[in-house]
């Protein structure tokens, strides 16, 4: 639809499960968590991978989301071809302070994917839920929350971060 002209490439639409879902526009917390979680990734993952920050991925035929973060695999000149699927990725993150329910959905969507992990960073509820395991259902095998007291690790990496510095 952006190459027909029938959007600007700068519309706040994503497109979901064959359907334009208009986003909502960032508040500033939620613009600094995403700018802070891409700063910390890109320096985790700085081998083999690169980061980045509200760029499509080709999840299904009829959804091509923009998550917040996505570490992927290579370089970003390796996709000048084609976007990344799902097979390509290391972690997707999104941020949400009001957009729980879409984030919820995605869940899906990056599943029947095969995105292998996927953190919803809830800034309102202060925890991160952690998907992982995919099926081809749309389901997650794995769903973890964990609370502002608690660590979580970078998959494929030996780190952890302490779950109050991703949410504060």
């Amino acid at each position: 639809m952006t190459a027909d002209g029938i959007l600007h490439e700068d519309e706040p639409v994503q497109l979901l499960d064959g359907e334009l879902v208009v986003v909502s526009p960032q508040d500033p917390s939620h613009a600094a968590c995403v700018a802070e979680l891409t700063r910390r990734l890109a320096g985790a993952y700085e081998r083999g991978h690169h980061v980045r920050s509200q760029l499509p991925l080709e999840a299904t035929p009829d959804s091509l989301p923009e998550p917040d973060v996505a570490v992927v695999a290579g370089e970003p000149r390796d996709y000048r071809q084609r976007h990344p699927a799902g097979r390509d990725v290391r972690l997707i993150v999104e941020v949400a302070r009001t957009s729980q329910d879409l984030d919820h959905r995605k869940a899906a969507i990056y599943a029947r994917g095969g995105v292998p992990v996927y953190w919803l960073v809830d800034l309102q509820a202060r925890t991160v839920d952690v998907f992982s395991d995919p099926t081809e259902r749309g389901t997650f095998e794995r769903r973890q929350t964990l609370a502002v007291s608690e660590q979580i690790e970078l998959p494929g990496l030996d780190i952890r971060w302490a779950v109050s510095d991703l949410v504060a």
